[in-house]
Protein backbone atom coordinates (compact mmCIF):
# COMPACT_ATOMS: atom_id res chain seq x y z
CA UNK A 1 0.00 0.00 0.00
CA UNK A 2 1.61 3.55 -0.62
CA UNK A 3 1.87 6.38 1.34
CA UNK A 4 -0.65 8.17 -0.56
CA UNK A 5 -3.26 5.50 0.27
CA UNK A 6 -2.11 5.48 3.83
CA UNK A 7 -2.60 9.05 3.99
CA UNK A 8 -6.41 8.95 2.52
CA UNK A 9 -7.81 5.80 4.69
CA UNK A 10 -6.25 7.75 7.82
CA UNK A 11 -7.77 10.72 7.06
CA UNK A 12 -11.18 8.93 6.38
CA UNK A 13 -10.76 6.68 9.18
CA UNK A 14 -10.97 10.51 11.25
CA UNK A 15 -13.74 12.00 9.14
CA UNK A 16 -15.67 8.78 9.99
CA UNK A 17 -15.33 9.41 13.74
CA UNK A 18 -15.72 13.08 13.46
CA UNK A 19 -19.09 12.50 11.22
CA UNK A 20 -20.55 9.26 13.74
CA UNK A 21 -19.96 11.37 16.84
CA UNK A 22 -21.98 14.57 14.85
CA UNK A 23 -24.75 12.00 13.73
CA UNK A 24 -25.05 10.81 17.32
CA UNK A 25 -24.99 13.79 18.84
CA UNK A 26 -27.53 15.19 16.49
CA UNK A 27 -29.83 12.11 16.94
CA UNK A 28 -29.76 12.26 20.80
CA UNK A 29 -30.73 16.01 20.78
CA UNK A 30 -33.31 15.28 18.35
CA UNK A 31 -34.97 12.38 20.89
CA UNK A 32 -34.36 14.95 23.61
CA UNK A 33 -36.18 18.05 21.86
CA UNK A 34 -39.01 15.09 20.63
CA UNK A 35 -39.91 14.43 24.17
CA UNK A 36 -39.63 17.44 25.79
CA UNK A 37 -42.05 18.72 23.02
CA UNK A 38 -44.39 16.26 23.74
CA UNK A 39 -44.70 16.52 27.48
CA UNK A 40 -45.45 20.13 26.71
CA UNK A 41 -47.88 19.49 24.00
CA UNK A 42 -49.70 16.55 25.82
CA UNK A 43 -49.89 17.85 29.34
CA UNK A 44 -48.78 20.59 30.43
CA UNK A 45 -51.65 22.11 27.94
CA UNK A 46 -54.24 19.56 30.03
CA UNK A 47 -53.15 21.18 33.15
CA UNK A 48 -53.46 24.53 31.83
CA UNK A 49 -57.42 23.77 30.64
CA UNK A 50 -58.17 21.86 33.99
CA UNK A 51 -56.85 25.13 36.28
CA UNK A 52 -58.91 27.37 33.36
CA UNK A 53 -61.97 25.31 34.34
CA UNK A 54 -61.39 25.23 37.90
CA UNK A 55 -61.38 29.27 37.99
CA UNK A 56 -63.95 29.48 35.79
CA UNK A 57 -66.12 27.24 38.18
CA UNK A 58 -65.30 28.79 41.20
CA UNK A 59 -66.81 32.14 39.57
CA UNK A 60 -70.00 30.40 38.13
CA UNK A 61 -72.29 32.16 41.04
CA UNK A 62 -71.73 35.91 40.22
CA UNK A 63 -70.06 35.67 36.87
CA UNK A 64 -72.45 34.45 34.31
CA UNK A 65 -69.51 34.54 31.51
CA UNK A 66 -67.54 31.78 33.31
CA UNK A 67 -70.22 29.26 32.05
CA UNK A 68 -68.96 29.83 28.25
CA UNK A 69 -64.98 29.52 29.52
CA UNK A 70 -65.70 26.42 31.32
CA UNK A 71 -67.16 25.10 28.17
CA UNK A 72 -64.43 26.41 25.78
CA UNK A 73 -61.58 24.63 27.95
CA UNK A 74 -63.68 21.49 28.32
CA UNK A 75 -64.05 21.71 25.17
CA UNK A 76 -60.30 22.05 24.31
CA UNK A 77 -59.59 19.55 26.10
CA UNK A 78 -62.27 17.06 24.72
CA UNK A 79 -59.83 17.19 21.64
CA UNK A 80 -56.60 16.52 23.93
CA UNK A 81 -57.00 13.13 24.99
CA UNK A 82 -53.34 12.01 25.42
CA UNK A 83 -53.70 9.68 27.97
CA UNK A 84 -54.90 6.50 29.34
CA UNK A 85 -58.89 6.93 31.45
CA UNK A 86 -58.30 10.38 30.27
CA UNK A 87 -61.06 10.14 28.09
CA UNK A 88 -63.72 9.00 30.38
CA UNK A 89 -62.54 11.27 32.82
CA UNK A 90 -63.32 13.82 30.35
CA UNK A 91 -66.98 12.32 29.66
CA UNK A 92 -67.93 12.10 33.45
CA UNK A 93 -66.60 15.95 33.73
CA UNK A 94 -68.86 17.05 30.96
CA UNK A 95 -71.74 14.84 32.03
CA UNK A 96 -71.36 16.57 36.41
CA UNK A 97 -70.91 19.98 34.10
CA UNK A 98 -74.37 19.62 32.06
CA UNK A 99 -75.97 18.35 35.36
CA UNK A 100 -74.19 21.70 37.44
CA UNK A 101 -75.75 24.13 34.78
CA UNK A 102 -78.84 22.66 35.17
CA UNK A 103 -79.21 22.85 38.61
CA UNK A 104 -76.90 25.09 39.65
CA UNK A 105 -77.18 24.90 43.51
CA UNK A 106 -76.80 21.31 43.63
CA UNK A 107 -73.92 20.52 45.75
CA UNK A 108 -72.76 17.19 44.87
CA UNK A 109 -72.58 18.03 40.94
CA UNK A 110 -70.39 20.94 41.72
CA UNK A 111 -68.34 18.51 43.77
CA UNK A 112 -68.22 15.88 41.30
CA UNK A 113 -67.09 18.50 38.73
CA UNK A 114 -64.24 19.61 41.24
CA UNK A 115 -63.22 15.84 41.81
CA UNK A 116 -63.20 15.06 37.59
CA UNK A 117 -60.79 18.03 37.28
CA UNK A 118 -58.36 16.74 40.09
CA UNK A 119 -58.73 13.48 38.34
CA UNK A 120 -57.63 15.47 35.03
CA UNK A 121 -54.96 17.02 36.63
CA UNK A 122 -53.84 13.91 38.31
CA UNK A 123 -53.62 11.63 35.17
CA UNK A 124 -51.45 14.43 33.39
CA UNK A 125 -49.23 15.19 36.66
CA UNK A 126 -48.28 11.29 36.46
CA UNK A 127 -48.00 11.29 32.82
CA UNK A 128 -45.38 14.04 33.17
CA UNK A 129 -43.32 12.21 35.86
CA UNK A 130 -43.34 9.03 33.75
CA UNK A 131 -42.60 10.86 30.65
CA UNK A 132 -39.51 12.99 32.68
CA UNK A 133 -38.10 9.95 33.79
CA UNK A 134 -38.00 8.80 30.18
CA UNK A 135 -36.66 11.79 29.27
CA UNK A 136 -33.95 10.96 32.12
CA UNK A 137 -33.30 7.78 31.12
CA UNK A 138 -33.08 8.56 27.10
CA UNK A 139 -30.43 11.89 28.00
CA UNK A 140 -28.46 9.32 30.12
CA UNK A 141 -28.43 6.56 27.88
CA UNK A 142 -27.19 9.13 25.17
CA UNK A 143 -24.77 10.42 27.10
CA UNK A 144 -23.49 7.02 27.70
CA UNK A 145 -23.19 6.65 24.51
CA UNK A 146 -21.90 9.69 23.36
CA UNK A 147 -19.21 9.35 25.78
CA UNK A 148 -17.97 5.68 24.82
CA UNK A 149 -17.79 7.12 21.21
CA UNK A 150 -16.03 10.32 22.26
CA UNK A 151 -13.77 8.01 24.20
CA UNK A 152 -13.03 5.34 21.43
CA UNK A 153 -12.61 8.75 19.02
CA UNK A 154 -10.02 10.59 21.48
CA UNK A 155 -8.39 6.97 22.02
CA UNK A 156 -8.33 6.43 18.04
CA UNK A 157 -7.24 9.89 17.42
CA UNK A 158 -4.51 9.91 20.31
CA UNK A 159 -2.75 6.85 18.95
CA UNK A 160 -3.13 8.68 15.26
CA UNK A 161 -1.74 11.60 16.90
CA UNK A 162 1.38 9.32 18.45
CA UNK A 163 2.22 7.40 15.53
CA UNK A 164 1.35 8.99 12.62
CA UNK A 165 3.58 12.33 12.56
CA UNK A 166 6.54 9.84 13.66
CA UNK A 167 5.34 7.37 10.70
CA UNK A 168 6.14 10.83 8.26
CA UNK A 169 8.67 12.42 10.07
CA UNK A 170 11.08 9.57 11.08
CA UNK A 171 12.00 8.64 6.88
CA UNK A 172 12.12 12.07 5.88
CA UNK A 173 14.89 12.42 9.59
CA UNK A 174 16.44 9.40 8.14
CA UNK A 175 16.83 10.62 4.66
CA UNK A 176 17.83 13.96 5.56
CA UNK A 177 20.78 12.48 7.80
CA UNK A 178 21.41 10.31 4.81
CA UNK A 179 22.11 12.79 2.66
CA UNK A 180 24.28 15.20 4.95
CA UNK A 181 26.62 12.32 5.32
CA UNK A 182 26.77 12.55 2.12
CA UNK A 183 27.48 15.76 2.06
CA UNK A 184 30.53 15.27 4.22
CA UNK A 185 31.60 12.70 1.95
CA UNK A 186 30.31 9.69 3.80
CA UNK A 187 29.10 7.44 0.43
CA UNK A 188 29.38 4.49 2.52
CA UNK A 189 25.86 5.35 4.68
CA UNK A 190 22.92 3.67 4.04
CA UNK A 191 19.00 4.17 4.98
CA UNK A 192 17.80 1.16 6.29
CA UNK A 193 13.51 1.64 5.72
CA UNK A 194 11.55 -1.89 5.61
CA UNK A 195 8.61 -0.40 3.96
CA UNK A 196 6.61 -0.72 0.65
CA UNK A 197 5.70 3.01 0.02
CA UNK A 198 7.09 5.87 -1.85
CA UNK A 199 9.67 6.43 1.52
CA UNK A 200 10.78 3.11 1.06
CA UNK A 201 11.34 3.35 -2.85
CA UNK A 202 13.53 6.56 -2.15
CA UNK A 203 15.26 4.92 0.59
CA UNK A 204 16.15 2.07 -2.50
CA UNK A 205 17.33 4.84 -4.64
CA UNK A 206 19.47 6.77 -2.35
CA UNK A 207 20.99 3.62 -1.40
CA UNK A 208 21.80 2.64 -5.04
CA UNK A 209 22.93 6.03 -5.53
CA UNK A 210 25.26 6.01 -2.31
CA UNK A 211 26.25 2.68 -3.52
CA UNK A 212 27.26 4.49 -7.09
CA UNK A 213 28.52 7.62 -5.91
CA UNK A 214 31.07 5.14 -3.16
CA UNK A 215 32.13 3.14 -6.64
CA UNK A 216 32.52 6.06 -8.49
CA UNK A 217 34.64 7.04 -5.64
CA UNK A 218 36.93 4.32 -5.06
CA UNK A 219 37.33 3.96 -8.75
CA UNK A 220 38.48 7.70 -9.77
CA UNK A 221 40.68 7.62 -6.12
CA UNK A 222 43.97 6.73 -8.19
CA UNK A 223 43.21 8.78 -11.19
CA UNK A 224 42.69 11.69 -8.85
CA UNK A 225 45.77 10.89 -7.21
CA UNK A 226 47.44 10.43 -9.84
CA UNK A 227 45.92 14.52 -11.78
CA UNK A 228 47.00 15.82 -8.22
CA UNK A 229 50.97 14.27 -9.06
CA UNK A 230 50.29 15.55 -12.26
CA UNK A 231 49.49 19.06 -11.04
CA UNK A 232 52.47 19.31 -8.46
CA UNK A 233 55.04 18.27 -10.76
CA UNK A 234 53.78 20.82 -13.46
CA UNK A 235 54.50 23.78 -10.85
CA UNK A 236 57.22 22.31 -9.37
CA UNK A 237 58.55 22.32 -12.88
CA UNK A 238 57.76 26.02 -13.54
CA UNK A 239 60.92 28.46 -13.52
CA UNK A 240 59.25 31.30 -12.11
CA UNK A 241 58.00 31.37 -7.70
CA UNK A 242 54.53 30.37 -7.33
CA UNK A 243 52.44 30.36 -4.32
CA UNK A 244 48.69 29.09 -4.44
CA UNK A 245 46.39 30.59 -1.24
CA UNK A 246 43.25 29.42 -0.14
CA UNK A 247 40.58 31.36 0.60
CA UNK A 248 41.19 31.55 3.93
CA UNK A 249 45.03 32.81 2.99
CA UNK A 250 45.95 29.58 3.91
CA UNK A 251 49.78 28.04 1.94
CA UNK A 252 48.41 25.21 -0.33
CA UNK A 253 51.49 24.76 -2.26
CA UNK A 254 54.56 26.29 -3.34
CA UNK A 255 57.04 25.31 -5.82
CA UNK A 256 60.65 24.99 -5.54
CA UNK A 257 61.79 28.29 -6.74
CA UNK A 258 59.70 30.03 -4.56
CA UNK A 259 60.72 27.79 -1.49
CA UNK A 260 64.04 28.96 -2.41
CA UNK A 261 63.23 32.86 -3.10
CA UNK A 262 61.73 33.06 0.59
CA UNK A 263 64.13 31.10 2.31
CA UNK A 264 61.81 28.62 3.87
CA UNK A 265 61.26 25.12 3.55
CA UNK A 266 58.38 23.58 2.87
CA UNK A 267 57.16 22.60 6.49
CA UNK A 268 57.75 26.13 7.52
CA UNK A 269 55.63 27.92 4.09
CA UNK A 270 53.16 24.51 3.30
CA UNK A 271 49.62 24.45 5.26
CA UNK A 272 50.85 27.33 7.01
CA UNK A 273 48.92 30.61 7.34
CA UNK A 274 50.44 33.53 4.97
CA UNK A 275 49.64 36.54 7.36
CA UNK A 276 51.28 34.58 10.20
CA UNK A 277 54.70 33.54 8.00
CA UNK A 278 54.46 36.96 6.31
CA UNK A 279 55.17 38.72 10.05
CA UNK A 280 58.87 37.30 9.82
CA UNK A 281 59.39 37.54 5.99
CA UNK A 282 59.63 40.78 4.37
CA UNK A 283 59.04 39.43 0.40
CA UNK A 284 56.03 37.68 1.31
CA UNK A 285 54.35 40.41 3.41
CA UNK A 286 55.02 42.55 0.45
CA UNK A 287 53.17 40.48 -1.78
CA UNK A 288 50.61 39.70 0.56
CA UNK A 289 50.25 44.00 1.42
CA UNK A 290 50.90 44.86 -2.85
CA UNK A 291 50.14 42.53 -5.38
CA UNK A 292 51.15 42.85 -8.34
CA UNK A 293 49.39 46.18 -10.25
CA UNK A 294 49.37 46.72 -13.72
CA UNK A 295 52.34 49.35 -14.52
CA UNK A 296 54.22 48.23 -11.41
CA UNK A 297 57.96 48.44 -11.34
CA UNK A 298 59.42 44.52 -10.71
CA UNK A 299 60.73 44.00 -7.32
CA UNK A 300 64.17 43.99 -7.36
CA UNK A 301 66.03 40.37 -4.99
CA UNK A 302 68.99 39.15 -4.54
CA UNK A 303 68.75 35.88 -5.39
CA UNK A 304 71.26 33.38 -7.32
CA UNK A 305 74.26 35.37 -6.02
CA UNK A 306 72.97 38.39 -8.03
CA UNK A 307 70.24 41.35 -7.77
CA UNK A 308 67.32 39.58 -9.76
CA UNK A 309 64.40 41.66 -10.89
CA UNK A 310 60.39 39.93 -10.88
CA UNK A 311 57.15 41.19 -11.98
CA UNK A 312 54.41 40.03 -9.33
CA UNK A 313 50.73 38.99 -10.79
CA UNK A 314 48.38 38.21 -7.98
CA UNK A 315 45.55 35.97 -9.91
CA UNK A 316 42.20 35.16 -8.02
CA UNK A 317 40.73 31.89 -8.46
CA UNK A 318 36.47 31.44 -8.41
CA UNK A 319 34.44 29.00 -9.04
CA UNK A 320 30.65 29.37 -10.62
CA UNK A 321 28.43 28.36 -7.54
CA UNK A 322 25.38 26.37 -9.99
CA UNK A 323 22.93 26.73 -7.52
CA UNK A 324 22.80 30.96 -7.75
CA UNK A 325 25.15 31.34 -10.91
CA UNK A 326 27.49 33.22 -8.82
CA UNK A 327 30.82 33.61 -8.78
CA UNK A 328 32.46 32.47 -5.55
CA UNK A 329 36.09 32.64 -4.47
CA UNK A 330 38.25 29.90 -3.75
CA UNK A 331 41.71 30.99 -3.06
CA UNK A 332 44.56 32.89 -5.15
CA UNK A 333 47.64 32.23 -6.91
CA UNK A 334 50.80 34.66 -6.36
CA UNK A 335 53.39 34.34 -9.44
CA UNK A 336 56.69 36.19 -9.41
CA UNK A 337 57.72 36.57 -13.14
CA UNK A 338 61.35 36.30 -13.29
CA UNK A 339 62.29 39.73 -15.64
CA UNK A 340 65.92 39.97 -14.65
CA UNK A 341 66.99 38.56 -18.48
CA UNK A 342 64.65 40.91 -19.77
CA UNK A 343 65.93 44.01 -17.32
CA UNK A 344 70.05 43.04 -18.01
CA UNK A 345 68.76 42.96 -21.92
CA UNK A 346 66.75 46.69 -21.69
CA UNK A 347 69.84 48.27 -19.63
CA UNK A 348 72.21 47.11 -22.26
CA UNK A 349 69.75 48.19 -25.14
CA UNK A 350 69.27 51.56 -22.97
CA UNK A 351 73.05 51.82 -22.48
CA UNK A 352 73.90 50.87 -26.13
CA UNK A 353 71.64 53.31 -27.50
CA UNK A 354 72.67 55.71 -25.38
CA UNK A 355 76.64 55.20 -26.37
CA UNK A 356 75.84 54.66 -29.98
CA UNK A 357 73.90 58.22 -30.28
CA UNK A 358 76.69 60.11 -28.31
CA UNK A 359 78.97 58.77 -30.70
CA UNK A 360 77.74 59.57 -33.51
CA UNK A 361 76.80 63.24 -32.97
CA UNK A 362 80.50 63.70 -32.94
CA UNK A 363 81.31 62.67 -36.18
CA UNK A 364 77.76 63.66 -37.97
CA UNK A 365 78.92 66.92 -36.60
CA UNK A 366 82.03 67.20 -38.17
CA UNK A 367 80.38 65.92 -41.42
CA UNK A 368 78.50 69.03 -41.49
CA UNK A 369 80.89 71.00 -40.66
CA UNK A 370 82.73 69.65 -43.56
CA UNK A 371 79.87 70.07 -45.80
CA UNK A 372 79.81 73.86 -44.40
CA UNK A 373 83.46 74.35 -45.44
CA UNK A 374 82.97 73.16 -49.02
CA UNK A 375 80.00 75.33 -49.36
CA UNK A 376 82.51 78.49 -48.60
CA UNK A 377 83.17 79.70 -52.22
CA UNK A 378 86.22 81.43 -50.29
CA UNK A 379 88.40 77.65 -50.90
CA UNK A 380 86.94 77.01 -54.66
CA UNK A 381 84.00 77.33 -56.40
CA UNK A 382 81.60 73.55 -57.47
CA UNK A 383 79.00 73.88 -60.09
CA UNK A 384 75.55 73.12 -60.02
CA UNK A 385 75.68 69.47 -59.37
CA UNK A 386 78.27 69.28 -57.08
CA UNK A 387 75.78 71.90 -54.98
CA UNK A 388 72.84 69.56 -55.42
CA UNK A 389 75.28 66.75 -54.06
CA UNK A 390 76.27 68.77 -50.86
CA UNK A 391 72.70 69.73 -50.60
CA UNK A 392 71.49 66.66 -50.08
CA UNK A 393 74.80 65.42 -47.83
CA UNK A 394 73.71 68.16 -45.70
CA UNK A 395 70.09 67.17 -45.26
CA UNK A 396 71.03 63.37 -44.63
CA UNK A 397 73.49 64.68 -42.01
CA UNK A 398 70.83 66.55 -40.46
CA UNK A 399 68.43 63.55 -40.54
CA UNK A 400 71.01 61.36 -38.71
CA UNK A 401 71.77 64.18 -36.25
CA UNK A 402 67.80 64.19 -35.57
CA UNK A 403 68.02 60.85 -35.20
CA UNK A 404 70.78 59.72 -32.63
CA UNK A 405 68.46 62.73 -30.60
CA UNK A 406 65.52 60.60 -30.68
CA UNK A 407 67.71 58.06 -29.58
CA UNK A 408 69.00 59.78 -26.89
CA UNK A 409 65.11 60.67 -25.47
CA UNK A 410 63.98 56.93 -25.69
CA UNK A 411 66.94 56.11 -23.71
CA UNK A 412 66.08 58.85 -21.39
CA UNK A 413 62.25 57.51 -21.00
CA UNK A 414 63.73 53.86 -20.62
CA UNK A 415 65.79 54.45 -17.58
CA UNK A 416 63.15 56.55 -16.04
CA UNK A 417 64.42 60.50 -16.74
CA UNK A 418 61.25 61.25 -19.20
CA UNK A 419 62.03 65.05 -19.88
CA UNK A 420 58.58 66.68 -21.47
CA UNK A 421 58.49 70.04 -23.36
CA UNK A 422 54.69 70.68 -23.78
CA UNK A 423 54.13 73.04 -26.44
CA UNK A 424 51.34 73.57 -29.02
CA UNK A 425 51.59 70.75 -31.63
CA UNK A 426 49.66 70.66 -35.01
CA UNK A 427 48.04 66.77 -35.14
CA UNK A 428 48.26 66.77 -38.65
CA UNK A 429 52.44 67.53 -38.58
CA UNK A 430 52.74 64.79 -35.88
CA UNK A 431 50.31 62.34 -38.29
CA UNK A 432 52.31 63.12 -41.44
CA UNK A 433 56.15 63.01 -39.70
CA UNK A 434 54.90 59.85 -37.85
CA UNK A 435 53.58 57.93 -41.38
CA UNK A 436 56.80 59.50 -43.92
CA UNK A 437 59.08 57.75 -41.02
CA UNK A 438 57.51 53.83 -41.49
CA UNK A 439 56.90 54.75 -45.22
CA UNK A 440 59.35 52.28 -46.30
CA UNK A 441 58.44 49.88 -43.63
CA UNK A 442 54.76 49.75 -44.91
CA UNK A 443 55.49 49.82 -48.55
CA UNK A 444 57.79 46.29 -47.89
CA UNK A 445 54.83 44.79 -47.09
CA UNK A 446 52.29 46.32 -49.19
CA UNK A 447 50.69 48.40 -46.41
CA UNK A 448 49.08 51.46 -47.43
CA UNK A 449 48.61 53.91 -44.33
CA UNK A 450 45.52 56.17 -44.87
CA UNK A 451 44.72 58.87 -43.08
CA UNK A 452 41.16 60.06 -42.04
CA UNK A 453 40.37 63.88 -43.02
CA UNK A 454 41.40 65.44 -40.17
CA UNK A 455 39.05 68.09 -38.21
CA UNK A 456 38.05 71.80 -39.01
CA UNK A 457 38.51 73.78 -37.57
CA UNK A 458 41.94 72.66 -36.65
CA UNK A 459 42.82 72.27 -32.86
CA UNK A 460 46.21 72.47 -31.64
CA UNK A 461 47.75 69.72 -29.24
CA UNK A 462 49.11 70.80 -25.84
CA UNK A 463 52.08 68.34 -25.77
CA UNK A 464 55.84 67.57 -26.86
CA UNK A 465 55.67 67.02 -30.73
CA UNK A 466 59.00 64.56 -30.51
CA UNK A 467 57.61 62.25 -27.99
CA UNK A 468 54.22 62.27 -29.38
CA UNK A 469 55.46 61.55 -33.04
CA UNK A 470 57.48 58.32 -31.43
CA UNK A 471 54.30 57.07 -29.66
CA UNK A 472 52.37 57.35 -33.04
CA UNK A 473 55.32 55.80 -34.82
CA UNK A 474 55.23 52.91 -32.21
CA UNK A 475 51.59 52.38 -32.20
CA UNK A 476 52.11 52.54 -36.44
CA UNK A 477 54.92 49.80 -36.18
CA UNK A 478 53.05 47.12 -33.91
CA UNK A 479 50.36 47.65 -36.90
CA UNK A 480 52.48 47.20 -39.89
CA UNK A 481 54.40 44.36 -37.70
CA UNK A 482 50.86 42.43 -36.98
CA UNK A 483 48.64 43.10 -39.87
CA UNK A 484 48.08 40.59 -42.91
CA UNK A 485 49.77 42.33 -46.05
CA UNK A 486 47.22 43.98 -48.34
CA UNK A 487 45.23 45.18 -45.52
CA UNK A 488 45.19 49.21 -44.90
CA UNK A 489 45.87 51.01 -41.37
CA UNK A 490 44.11 53.97 -40.51
CA UNK A 491 44.98 56.99 -38.46
CA UNK A 492 42.38 59.16 -37.03
CA UNK A 493 42.34 62.27 -34.78
CA UNK A 494 38.89 63.61 -33.33
CA UNK A 495 38.25 66.41 -31.50
CA UNK A 496 36.77 64.90 -28.14
CA UNK A 497 35.43 67.98 -25.83
CA UNK A 498 38.95 69.33 -24.28
CA UNK A 499 40.82 66.83 -25.49
CA UNK A 500 42.51 65.09 -29.03
CA UNK A 501 42.39 61.52 -30.03
CA UNK A 502 44.86 59.69 -31.90
CA UNK A 503 43.48 56.27 -33.12
CA UNK A 504 45.18 53.82 -35.40
CA UNK A 505 43.44 50.58 -36.90
CA UNK A 506 44.56 47.36 -37.98
CA UNK A 507 43.25 44.10 -39.34
CA UNK A 508 45.57 42.29 -36.88
CA UNK A 509 44.18 39.61 -34.77
CA UNK A 510 43.21 41.83 -32.01
CA UNK A 511 43.85 42.08 -28.23
CA UNK A 512 41.90 39.56 -26.16
CA UNK A 513 39.64 41.15 -23.44
CA UNK A 514 42.16 39.82 -20.35
CA UNK A 515 45.45 41.23 -22.04
CA UNK A 516 44.30 44.95 -22.56
CA UNK A 517 45.82 46.30 -19.44
CA UNK A 518 48.70 44.02 -19.10
CA UNK A 519 50.11 44.78 -22.70
CA UNK A 520 50.69 48.37 -21.34
CA UNK A 521 53.14 46.71 -18.45
CA UNK A 522 56.84 46.67 -18.72
CA UNK A 523 58.41 43.60 -19.99
CA UNK A 524 54.70 41.73 -21.04
CA UNK A 525 54.04 40.01 -24.26
CA UNK A 526 51.12 38.33 -25.37
CA UNK A 527 51.27 34.51 -25.42
CA UNK A 528 51.01 33.56 -29.66
CA UNK A 529 52.77 37.42 -30.71
CA UNK A 530 55.25 37.39 -32.96
CA UNK A 531 58.99 36.92 -31.84
CA UNK A 532 61.14 39.70 -31.18
CA UNK A 533 60.93 42.93 -28.85
CA UNK A 534 61.29 42.81 -25.18
CA UNK A 535 58.09 44.25 -24.18
CA UNK A 536 58.70 47.68 -23.35
CA UNK A 537 57.49 49.56 -26.50
CA UNK A 538 53.64 50.23 -25.48
CA UNK A 539 54.83 50.88 -21.87
CA UNK A 540 57.57 53.59 -22.55
CA UNK A 541 54.53 55.00 -25.17
CA UNK A 542 52.24 55.05 -21.68
CA UNK A 543 54.76 56.53 -19.85
CA UNK A 544 54.83 59.89 -22.74
CA UNK A 545 50.87 59.83 -22.60
CA UNK A 546 51.02 60.09 -18.62
CA UNK A 547 53.58 62.35 -18.45
CA UNK A 548 52.20 64.60 -21.03
CA UNK A 549 48.73 64.46 -19.10
CA UNK A 550 47.01 62.42 -21.70
CA UNK A 551 45.42 58.45 -21.50
CA UNK A 552 46.25 55.50 -23.98
CA UNK A 553 44.72 52.32 -24.37
CA UNK A 554 43.05 49.62 -27.02
CA UNK A 555 39.43 48.23 -28.31
CA UNK A 556 39.15 45.26 -30.67
CA UNK A 557 37.08 45.93 -33.61
CA UNK A 558 33.94 44.94 -34.80
CA UNK A 559 34.80 43.36 -37.92
CA UNK A 560 38.22 42.23 -36.83
CA UNK A 561 41.80 43.86 -35.74
CA UNK A 562 42.12 46.47 -32.78
CA UNK A 563 42.25 50.26 -32.44
CA UNK A 564 45.13 51.69 -30.35
CA UNK A 565 44.76 55.01 -29.51
CA UNK A 566 45.67 57.75 -26.70
CA UNK A 567 44.35 61.42 -26.23
CA UNK A 568 46.29 64.29 -25.52
CA UNK A 569 45.01 67.73 -24.01
CA UNK A 570 43.97 70.66 -25.92
CA UNK A 571 45.59 74.39 -26.39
Amino acid sequence: MNLKTKLTLGIVLLFGLLVLVSALGMFNVNALATDASAILKDNYETLEYVQAMQRALESLEYDPSSQDLFRQNLERQAQNITEAGEGEATALLAGEYKRLERQPADSLARANVRRQLLVLADLNLQAIARKNEQVLHTASGSTMLLGVIATFCVLIGFVFLLNFPGYIANPVRQLTEGIQEIARGNYEQRILLDRHDEFGVLAGAFNELAGKLDAYQHSNLARLMFEKKRLETVIGAMHDPVIGLDEHHRVLFANEPALALFHLPPGKLIGKDAREVALTNDLLRTLLTHPGQPGAEPLKIFADGKESFFLPEAIDIAVRAEATDTAQGIGQVLVLKNVTQFRERDVAKTNFIATISHELKTPISSIKMGLRLLEDERIGTLNEEQNHLLRQLGQDAGRLLNITGELLKIAQAETGNIQITLAPADPGDIVETAREILKTEARDKQIDIDVAPLPQPAALALADADKTTWVLVNLLSNAIRYSPEHQPIQIAVEQQGDKIRFSVRDHGPGVPEMYREKIFERFFRMPGTLAGGTGLGLAISREFVWAMGGDIGVENLAGGGSSFWFTLRKV
